[in-house]
């Protein structure tokens, strides 16, 4: 896949994030996709498990969750995209209760490709800058993280 696919495909993947459309963000991946949050530990695999990665991680945990997407590089059928993630805890993240704070906090995204699609998504971002500015128990949040990876 070319570097102006590759972008485009992306660009379609962030738009539907920001719609908060999980049909058409799943579209933007092969079938057995992946989404892993390295902060966390968790790697859901397989279209059911993204879906609900991104309405249980991300959307209903943080409704206004913006990336803004400040670099990126290409490689060889991958990009990394990095920047600055910025939300507020509004509901309950993993079962942890929602703190009410706001965070900014840097990530970079790993979206390697495969089949003219994106492969999945490996994410990267500072857990307990992003806990400590939203309020949340960090504890509670490895502790949920640590028992969902035990499932």
């Amino acid at each position: 896949m070319d570097v102006t696919n590759m972008r485009r495909l992306f660009e379609a993947h962030r738009e539907a994030e920001a719609a908060r459309d999980i049909d058409s963000i799943l579209q933007t991946f092969v079938d057995d996709c992946f989404l892993e949050t390295q902060a966390l530990g968790l790697r859901s695999q397989g279209r059911d498990a993204v879906r609900a990665a991104y309405e249980q991680q991300y959307f209903i945990a943080f409704p206004d969750l913006t990336p803004q997407d400040e670099g990126i590089a290409f490689g060889d059928q991958v990009i990394v995209v990095w920047g600055t993630l910025r939300g507020t805890s509004r509901g309950d993240w993993l079962g942890v209760p929602p703190g009410g704070g706001s965070f900014e906090v840097p990530f970079a995204n790993v979206v390697p490709f495969e089949q003219g699609l994106m492969a999945g998504e490996t994410i990267y971002f500072d857990l307990a800058t992003l806990c400590e500015q939203a309020r949340i128990p960090l504890d509670a949040v490895r502790q949920a993280a640590a028992e969902r990876r035990a499932r």
